[in-house]
């Protein structure tokens, strides 16, 4: 389509605006012997005329370099020659029409494009005048003519500039109303008494709204009063509001909306704009983050987090009414049976029933938690504000908990049993932190597991100095090591004569406060947090390097040394190689060690026993069954077990006087080494009654403080020379 044809400028358009100016053929007469005056003048007026427009620097970004300067020159010149050519037909107006556009594109305003008609006027003034000398009618005519088409340009420009920001009007406001329309977000638009003006599609697609919504209020298009009490009492407070949040019914499903509300004029008058957004899947999102941040997910009982929040809530409001709390940590005693033998869906389902059961035994306003596992906690609240009402209290409640618990539960059509082990803390305001009274309570659980299981016991404050020496004794343990505070000590072992002929590799912990500490005392501690496995390999290295300093001394190198093993440390599968290659590095004789097993942990698994034991074996190495007798000794088993020794446990030897089934058990064990070819040690020897009774009997080494307590390797070595002397 010709631009003129665009803005709306035909030949009768055209006709008018040259009437309105007065321009006639008269005046195109005029401009094209105009023309013939200005035309060998073209080059200069272009040049001086540019000149002028980069003396600006404004203008100077709209002209770019010199190539595209020489170009805006040449179409200029067009341009000019153009305008005194006498033709202004349509054509003309077309051209003209381009050029303003063109001009408005690269932001040439209209100030500067009726500026620069300005110097051209002012540059053409004087050839006109000396072209036509004494005949000042002729200049006017000439100068007037001039005047009228240039108006008539400059009106043709500015056309093209209205027009263009017109069509720019046009096109955001349809942009505008088609985002309006589409956008996601539930739009309308409400007059300053309410009622409907505008709504778009995600408005009627929300709340499946027909075409009858116009002149109508949106509390009554969608049956909710209070919006249009809301959107009343913001029309006379004037105020904001983005958080207007309502519910309603669609298809039978429950919908949660959010409405933004506020106030905006519209021209002289006020309207309403209401903006609303479903956020039912939001709102699901953010109660199922809720449930996954505060709630265990198996039994929809409160997590940790939840409950340590609450407890916080409970403390503060017993540290202002002076009323108990008390705190409730229960393990089921033998869920590990049930979930391992029945299958872990049975195990859910007997968590899930016991959950079930504790909310049901609790008072409103206290809380049943799920810690993680089978550990539950229940928080009761208000309880009396004298101590021992409130333990009466609780412990009441305790043993119907427990009593709940101990009913049988049908899980999958097969009866199963359960019981509680419960401790008990109580508490009252801020006297103990929140992770103190936990821990009060987790330690009455243990203390009544300890006592027996399905139980209720209550906090001792002894039981926690007990616990947190212990974590203490763990703390300094796990550091031994490296501080270097672990020694072995050397008990010795004689023959029939007295004579020391062999020693037993005993760990000592030399602790730079508390002194020397009975190995009974951190042994059992170093198998249970795993300390055992280190430590058993460090207590191999010290050995062998002790053997290899004995074997450059004459009377230490055919000493035998006894090395204890631990079941943990002889289960490992490097044991077998580590040993090996220790015995290599020091270069000392194998046959000189000899290793310590207890009978109960080689029978925990005795084929892998015998194989590692028959590897050693192979080296020269020998084994020694310690405590033999105390376990469940079997003479098939000592028939399998490559051993070259067996121990006689102190627990015989020291009854031996006393207690006749004891020297029977004695004269057994020494019977049945004979007959299998082993030899025999006994330890605990104190008196020259029992020492006496051994020789008798057959006894071929003994150990006891009858001949000397494990001592540092110096004394040892002392007492060695001293006793062949």
């Amino acid at each position: 389509m010709p631009l003129f044809d665009e803005i709306g400028i035909d030949s009768k358009e055209l006709d008018r605006r040259k009437a309105f100016l007065c321009f006639d053929e008269r005046d195109e007469e005029l401009l094209r012997s105009l023309h013939e005056i200005l035309e060998p003048h073209r080059k200069e007026l272009i040049e001086r005329f540019y000149e002028h427009l980069t003396s600006f620097s404004e203008l100077r970004q709209f002209l770019g370099n010199e190539e595209k300067l020489e170009h805006l020159k040449q179409v200029q010149g067009e341009y000019f020659s153009q305008l005194t050519a006498g033709i202004y037909d349509e054509s003309y107006v077309e051209n003209r029409l381009h050029v303003g556009v063109a001009h408005q594109r690269f932001g040439l305003t209209p100030k500067w494009y009726m500026s620069a008609y300005c110097k051209y006027l002012g540059l053409v003034m004087p050839l006109i005048m000396e072209c036509c000398p004494g005949n000042p009618q002729q200049v006017l005519d000439t100068w007037y003519a001039l005047h009228k088409i240039i108006f008539l340009d400059m009106g043709l420009a500015l056309d093209t500039y209205f027009h263009a920001e017109h069509k720019a009007l046009l096109r955001a406001n349809t942009y505008n109303e088609q985002i309006v329309r589409n956008m996601p977000i539930g739009f309308a638009v409400l007059d300053a008494g309410g009622l409907i003006g505008f709504l778009n599609q995600a408005v009627l697609e929300m709340f499946g709204c027909g075409d009858d919504w116009q002149g109508r209020t949106m509390g009554s298009l969608l049956d909710q009063d209070e919006i249009d009490g809301k959107i009343a009492q913001i029309l006379m407070s004037g105020k904001h509001c983005s958080d207007f949040g309502f519910e309603l019914v669609r298809n039978g499903i429950r919908h949660s909306f959010l409405a933004d509300i506020s106030i905006a004029k519209l021209g002289e008058d006020d309207a309403v704009l209401f903006m609303v957004q479903d956020i039912t899947i939001r709102k699901q999102s953010e109660e199922e983050i809720h449930r996954m941040a505060f709630y265990d997910s198996l039994t929809h009982l409160p997590n940790r987090r939840l409950l340590q929040e609450r407890l916080q809530q409970s403390m503060s409001i017993s540290a202002r009414t002076g009323k108990h709390g008390a705190l409730m940590f229960l393990d089921l005693d033998n869920f590990k049976t049930i979930n391992d033998t029945q299958g872990h869906d049975v195990g859910d389902l007997l968590l899930k029933a016991v959950a079930h059961r504790l909310t049901r035994r609790v008072r409103e306003g206290d809380t049943v938690a799920r810690l993680g596992g089978d550990e539950f906690v229940v928080a009761l609240e208000a309880l009396s504000v004298d101590m021992h009402e409130a333990a009466s209290q609780s412990e009441l409640i305790a043993e119907k908990i427990r009593s709940e618990l101990n009913q049988p539960y049908l899980l999958n059509g097969i009866e199963q049993h359960s019981s509680p082990s419960i401790g008990v803390s109580l508490y009252q305001g801020h006297r103990n932190s929140l992770e103190e009274v936990l821990k009060q309570a987790d330690l009455a659980m243990y203390q009544a597991k300890a006592g027996g299981r399905n139980m209720v016991c209550f906090f001792d404050p002894e039981m926690q100095r007990e616990m947190e020496n212990r974590a203490q004794l763990e703390k300094d343990l796990r550091a031994s090591l490296k501080l270097g505070q672990l020694r072995l000590f050397y008990q010795m072992q004689v023959d029939e004569t007295g004579r020391i002929v062999g020693a037993e590799a005993l760990i000592r912990w030399i602790h730079p406060e508390k002194g020397l500490i009975s190995p009974a005392n951190f042994i059992p501690l170093a198998e249970e947090i795993g300390m055992i496995i280190p430590i058993g390999d460090w207590v191999v290295e010290q050995a062998c390097e002790q053997l290899r300093l004995w074997e450059m001394d004459p009377r230490m190198r055919d000493i035998d040394l006894s090395i204890n093993v631990s079941p943990k440390q002889l289960g490992q599968p490097y044991f077998v190689e580590m040993l090996r290659d220790t015995i290599e590095k020091t270069g000392i004789r194998a046959s000189r060690i000899k290793i310590e097993l207890t009978e109960n942990h080689i029978l925990k698994d005795v084929d892998d026993a015998i194989d590692k034991m028959n590897d050693l074996r192979a080296t020269g190495i020998g084994f020694s069954m310690d405590d033999f007798g105390t376990g469940y000794s079997s003479l098939s088993y000592l028939k399998r077990l490559p051993l070259d020794q067996i121990k006689i446990d102190q627990s015989f030897v020291r009854d031996l006087h006393i207690d006749k089934n004891s020297a029977i058990m004695v004269r057994t064990i020494l019977g049945i080494a004979s007959n299998f070819g082993l030899k025999t040690v006994a330890e605990g020897v104190e008196t020259d009654q029992q020492f006496a009774f051994l020789r008798q009997h057959g006894c071929g080494l003994y150990q006891g403080y009858y001949f000397g307590r494990p001592v540092p390797v110096e004394e040892f070595e002392k007492a060695c020379r001293e006793s062949e002397t």
